[in-house]
């Protein structure tokens, strides 16, 4: 019977690292707490402790089956070491390495980050590198993980037989403590999303759990919350009113420019000053949304119209191959011709094989640019290079054409070319130079094209795909982090007629292009144009829970229930109705591929 007391004390061991990550957590992550108090962060950690329970249960698991078997062999304790330190090693090094990575993904790592492979493992050396100090933590836990592993009796080493009905005891108990107690269903994510403020959940989650937990994820289960799926379709029709503009422009030239985790706080704060003075003129959205916390999120939200509801980036989940109807396919076949610019290495976060699948017939990537100088060392070709070889390219393009250009040079570890070297104002943050540099080469873009034939009939969008750390309160909360620059301009045409004090999300440009180019389109049922009548709304998913803002109310679904987050309680009724139906449409209509209004 004593092995089983080792066994307990292997795995008191093992829970003991949990708690002490997630304290360092909560100090490494301040920033992103500032709006909660101490009581609230106290009581997300103490429910933390109820997740790294399950958390050993699940990664030691292999090993409680290895410990209480009847087995005798020479290097029988040996083989039990190497499987607790493996399995403890790899899950911990995930939640210390989540103390840097969920500043920019808003989020507990989870199983999905495996689909980035290639991406993390050509950027394995600069990584190192600009985090080396998380290193530290990492190896003094696996040399305690190996030096401390408590130690057996060697004649009371392995299990007998006449221990095993206490050993089917022991499997039981884990089984319970892996399902998080007796309830009837078995603990996950959404439960550790119980507070008022969204932020405390994270606190009560690790990265250790999420990622074991999404390992063998089913996806999305289908939801009833109205008879019909035509019935949540109708709703969202009637509340989503595509009452356009009253006048198109047809054959206009169309490119968007999507910069790197370009946040409004960085915007408002004085760290573009260029683009602040060009948002004065066209139609600029001072509160836009993006649908997701990832670059790898923005394409399907804009170029597809379908935020990022799923927990995982769509073109790399189980509905990658389902129907989708994408902007540059509808421009295609109007005559448009279609291309897309990133300075990154092709097949970064697969860009390439994404924009090729909906519609786009020419991607430019790092190889592509002539000049192999000017590469950044990292990512890719510094912005304001890049911009220019975008310039030259769009001279010799075929009118009308469709064109994207995402940037990359804001982006960690933040490279800007010596020659701007103190040049920008550094701010408190190390993004903050890099933003000023993003700043000078979109605008030097704009003005080097504005004498080009081609430049007079354009619609330029700007947009960021992402945030990126923030500081104030202003931002540093749920909708705040969603929170980017959405701007429309035109040279010649008058933009400033229409609502700027309305919400803008990513969703909302591929039905705005539809209008302002006056085309019928199989747009999809969450975005629509930002030049018609409508106030606008925005739902997005944040750590596995929905939530809907407009009007100035905010209401979440977390826990399988909804709240009101902020705003008019009167609002509450109607804002879940409305959400619940889009929740019925995303999940119900991936589920059985019929995510358009006319399937």
């Amino acid at each position: 019977m004593k092995i089983y007391s080792y066994l307990f004390k292997r795995l008191i061991f093992a829970f003991l690292f949990l708690p002490l990550i997630r304290l360092a957590f909560i100090f490494y992550n301040l920033d992103y707490l500032g709006n909660c108090s101490f009581i609230e962060i106290a009581k997300a950690y103490f429910l933390g402790l109820r997740f790294d329970i399950a958390t050993v249960l699940i990664i030691n698991a292999i090993f409680i089956i290895f410990s209480i078997i009847p087995f005798r062999a020479k290097f029988y304790n040996l083989w039990l070491k190497l499987i607790f330190f493996l399995f403890n090693g790899v899950f911990l090094t995930f939640n210390i390495v989540d103390l840097e990575f969920f500043t920019f993904l808003g989020k507990k790592m989870t199983f999905d980050i495996f689909s980035m492979g290639g991406d993390i493992g050509d950027q394995s050396l600069q990584l190192i590198f600009n985090y080396w100090f998380l290193s530290i933590p990492t190896l003094l836990m696996l040399i305690a993980l190996w030096k401390f592993y408590p130690k057996t009796n060697k004649e009371k080493s392995y299990c007998s037989w006449k221990a095993i009905p206490f050993g089917f005891v022991i499997l039981c108990i884990t089984a319970i403590g892996i399902r998080g107690g007796l309830q009837l269903r078995s603990i996950s994510s959404k439960q550790a999303f119980v507070f008022d403020k969204h932020e405390l959940g994270n606190v009560v989650l690790n990265a250790a759990y999420t990622m074991a937990r999404s390992i063998d994820s089913e996806g999305l289960n289908e939801v009833r919350y109205f008879k019909t799926d035509e019935q949540a379709k109708s709703l969202l029709k009637r509340q989503r009113n595509f009452d356009y503009s009253d006048s198109s422009h047809p054959k206009t030239n169309i490119v968007i420019l999507i910069i790197e985790s370009l946040s409004q706080e960085y915007i408002e704060e004085g760290y573009s000053p260029l683009l602040t003075n060009k948002f004065k003129e066209g139609l600029y959205f001072s509160e836009g949304f993006a649908n997701g916390r990832r670059s790898i999120e923005v394409l399907p939200s804009i170029l597809l119209g379908l935020p990022s509801l799923i927990g995982k980036p769509i073109y790399q989940s189980q509905f990658q191959t389902n129907r989708f109807v994408g902007l540059p396919q509808v421009l295609k076949d109007n005559g448009y011709s279609t291309s897309f610019f990133h300075g990154g290495k092709t097949g970064t976060m697969d860009f390439d094989a994404f924009t090729l699948s909906i519609g786009i017939d020419d991607y430019f990537g790092k190889e592509d640019y002539p000049n192999s100088k000017h590469y950044d060392g990292n990512w890719g070709i510094f912005d304001h290079y890049f911009f220019q070889f975008f310039a030259e390219y769009l001279d010799k393009e075929k009118e009308p054409f469709f064109s994207t250009f995402f940037s990359l040079s804001s982006h960690q570890p933040y490279t800007i070319p010596t020659e701007f070297k103190d040049k920008f104002t550094k701010g408190d943050l190390e993004i903050h130079e890099s933003i000023g540099y993003a700043d000078f080469s979109v605008v030097d873009f704009l003005e080097s094209v504005k004498n080009k034939p081609w430049y007079k009939n354009t619609l330029f969008i700007l947009t960021a795909d992402h945030t990126q750390k923030l500081q104030t309160k202003k931002f540093n909360n749920k909708l705040g982090r969603y929170r980017v620059p959405i701007w429309f301009f035109h040279p010649t045409v008058d933009l400033s007629k229409f609502n700027t004090r309305k919400l803008a999300q990513h969703a909302d440009i591929y039905p705005s292009v539809l209008d302002f180019l006056g085309l019928d389109g199989q747009s999809l049922l969450y975005g629509t144009s930002v030049f018609g009548k409508d106030q606008g709304a925005v739902i997005n998913n944040a750590s596995g829970n929905y939530f809907y803002y407009k009007n100035g109310t905010l209401v979440a679904e977390a826990n399988e229930s909804f709240k009101l987050e902020q705003g008019d309680e009167n609002e509450f009724d109607s804002l879940v109705k409305e959400l619940k139906a889009y929740i019925q449409y995303t999940q119900n209509s991936l589920l059985k591929n019929k995510l358009y209004p006319d399937s």
